[in-house]
């Protein structure tokens, strides 16, 4: 089946894709797929950043970078608070995230599967920019990779329901669709790490309820953070700094583009055709991914109408601001005077019509510069908790956890359910735990079990 174990990409072709040297790691999966397997069935989205030109971007008007408009709009209608100011704050938002001068695409989609004989699961490519890797030869598309990762994730569904449909016949049925994203400084094996801890241990913590937890996983991995793996070298944590601002921006475009399409135009397909629930969970800026992609639907212009209830997003230790939930809110003088803010994208709390519960630490002490630099207080911290407890009382039903999740789900009642969870959280990072995956179980249990 394999041409080739642990085979390379062409390197010409990395080059001519603008994805060569130490952010080859992105990709890292087709190269050397069994050394960190994903643990469960379903998908891996590889999304990968390239300059427009040699991903075959084209749409671009006039030689002005500009948002592809055949897939997405820009926002134009008044937000709730009738704001101008928030709309405007808004557009300008958009088109600083899909306005830089590379681009996200799909450079590959992995699917893993049950082996006939119930002998584990085995990885195979669904789609791949490039010609060779460890899965053999691949038929590709050399400068038309923007537009062929589109196309891989219309097929993507289509194999989704296949799998579901196998499944049940096997006796072994889905219970839920798992949409994932993690955040900023993971590749791709510590991405999948993070998956599968916190799907083992979630489906631990029904186990020991006497239920069910056996979801298709689809994740995402992203090109998070510049330089490589090593936080000794300081030119190299200088670059993981740096890079905070661009990869916050990188997050929204991902979530206002691919994880906005699958969130709001493949899943209602599969949920209306399955009966099974979607359950997002993202953590830092995949949590900013998360929840942009769930309050972006009106930007799609192929979103789908759901017609049951619409997903349950989580968000562990969210990096992204707390006024994303505020109506009329301006940046901190002097920064206001050279940027601007995000117009509140969030401030219809209940409009996606799911359910959204965030997690915050006191404990949890990452991204001191954002406040500096633009007075964001993220959701997942100290500072972020003060906002939306104090400023946000309409919007935020604030609930600790452990306790009873269908109590608190009961008096959020179309808020946003935030919770603190000092007492299980040490840091911004510690989500592979067997509390984690009781977190999440006891979130499903409650609304969607």
């Amino acid at each position: 089946m394999f041409a080739k174990i642990n085979a390379h990409v062409p390197k010409a072709e990395e080059k001519a894709l603008g994805t060569s040297g130490v952010i080859g790691r992105y990709h890292a999966l087709l190269n050397t797929p069994f050394s960190h397997p994903l643990g469960h069935p379903g998908y891996i989205i590889g999304i990968e950043k390239a300059p427009r030109d040699k991903a075959g971007y084209r749409h671009d008007t006039g030689g002005t970078r500009s948002f592809d408009g055949t897939r997405l709009t820009e926002p134009i209608a008044l937000p709730r608070s009738g704001a101008q100011s928030d709309l405007d704050q808004q557009k300008a938002a958009f088109r600083r995230a899909t306005n830089d001068p590379k681009v996200m695409l799909v450079s590959h989609i992995l699917r893993y599967a049950p082996i006939e004989g119930g002998e584990g699961l085995a990885p195979d490519v669904l789609h791949s920019a490039y010609s060779h890797s460890a899965f053999g030869t691949w038929d590709n598309e050399p400068g038309n990779a923007y537009e062929a990762g589109w196309q891989a994730l219309d097929r993507m569904q289509g194999q989704i329901l296949d799998d579901i449909a196998a499944a049940k016949a096997r006796g072994h049925p889905f219970t839920h669709i798992a949409f994932l994203a993690m955040g900023w400084n993971n590749d791709q094996f510590e991405a999948l790490d993070r998956y599968n801890a916190i799907v083992h241990h979630t489906r631990r913590a029904a186990q020991a309820q006497g239920q069910r937890f056996h979801p298709l996983v689809i994740g995402i991995t992203w090109p998070s953070v510049w330089g490589g793996t090593s936080v000794v070298d300081l030119a190299n944590r200088a670059l993981h700094i740096g890079s905070y601002p661009v990869k916050a921006d990188d997050a929204d475009e991902i979530g206002y583009g691919i994880a906005n399409h699958v969130m709001n135009a493949i899943l209602p397909h599969i949920e209306a055709q399955t009966g099974l629930r979607t359950i997002a969970i993202g953590h830092s800026m995949g949590a900013r991914m998360m929840t942009r992609a769930y309050y972006s639907a009106d930007l799609l212009q192929a979103r789908v109408a759901r017609k049951g209830l619409g997903p349950l997003v989580i968000g562990l230790q969210g990096a992204f601001s707390a006024n994303r939930f505020r109506e009329g809110y301006r940046l901190i003088a002097p920064v206001r005077w050279v940027t601007h803010g995000e117009g509140g994208p969030y401030q219809d709390v209940a409009a996606p019509g799911g359910d959204l519960v965030l997690t915050w630490s006191r404990k949890d002490n990452a991204n001191p510069v954002a406040v500096l630099l633009t007075g964001a207080k993220h959701v997942g911290g100290r500072l972020g908790a003060k906002v939306m407890h104090e400023k946000l009382q309409r919007k935020v039903h604030a609930a600790s956890w452990p306790s009873d999740m269908r109590a608190a789900f009961a008096q959020a009642d179309g808020k946003a359910l935030y919770l603190d969870v000092t007492d299980s959280v040490a840091s911004h990072g510690d989500i592979r735990t067997p509390q984690t995956g009781q977190l999440v179980w006891d979130m499903i249990a409650a609304r969607a079990g």
